[in-house]
């Protein structure tokens, strides 16, 4: 994956055939998923208290945080790019009209340190699978227990293509952090409001490097076969995973 070599390659580079290749693949894929992954990714692998000790900068709780220290998460999605699909429905349900290509989208959670505490999806790409539908899907289907995770008063920091689940976070007494809209007839920021945008702006920017960093496995800057579609999300696991272990953060204090 860190190369993106094709099956095709390797089998030359190895001498054995695509078939050996493609079954050691899978079996590796398989090991991972089940012995490595889920001690390194998803909500249940670390606690709220492990992740506001040890993955959470002094800035963020600064700025965010209050008597409580709550657990703060950064929430935003990012785009795997594949073929185009024989099959009418799945090519228009995963056709981007943002991006005016067939696409699906995961969602990523990290810490403020740029931890990956979990990936979920892939979703698809249609106007129904906007970010905040697709987090609104994740809350109400309790994905990895996530509601008992989070608790009174934590802190969600997103951008404003979340702007629909903000009303269902703070039901569950989610404190939200989203950069503001300009009012009807207003035509720019106060120094206030500008000021508040660029704050949360300034601790959002971990979760755009993760995704950065997902990306410098070439496996997943290029399209992906539809093929591999099935295993996309098991592929992103095992990179976040790797990167949780192996890494190192790419922001782990005050600037």
């Amino acid at each position: 994956m860190r190369s993106g070599m094709s099956n095709k390659l390797l089998a030359t580079i190895f001498n054995v055939g695509k078939d050996s290749i493609r079954r050691a693949v899978a079996t590796v894929r398989k090991n991972l998923m089940q012995t490595f992954v889920p001690k390194h990714l998803g909500f249940n692998h670390i606690s709220r208290e492990k992740l506001i000790e040890n993955h959470t900068r002094p800035l963020a709780q600064t700025l965010f945080g209050n008597e409580f220290n709550p657990a703060i998460l950064v929430i935003d999605g990012t785009y795997i790019y594949i073929q185009k699909s024989g099959q009418f429905q799945f090519q228009r349900h995963t056709f981007s009209m943002h991006k005016h290509r067939p696409l699906v989208k995961p969602m990523v959670f990290v810490s403020t340190t740029d931890y990956f505490v979990s990936v979920m999806g892939p979703y698809l790409a249609d106007s129904k699978n906007n970010d905040a539908n697709i987090l609104k899907h994740i809350i109400a289907s309790d994905n990895e227990q996530i509601k008992s995770w989070l608790q009174n008063d934590d802190v969600v920091i997103v951008d404003r293509g979340f702007r629909g689940s903000i009303d269902l976070l703070e039901e569950l007494g989610i404190q939200t952090e989203m950069p503001l809209f300009l009012k009807k007839g207003q035509s720019q920021f106060t120094t206030e409001e500008s000021n508040t945008s660029r704050l949360i702006t300034k601790i959002h920017w971990v979760v755009e490097s993760a995704n950065g960093r997902i990306k410098t496995w070439v496996f997943f800057n290029h399209v992906m076969p539809n093929s591999q579609i099935p295993y996309i999300g098991e592929y992103l696991r095992i990179v976040c995973s790797i990167c949780n272990k192996y890494f190192k953060p790419l922001s782990s204090g005050d600037p």
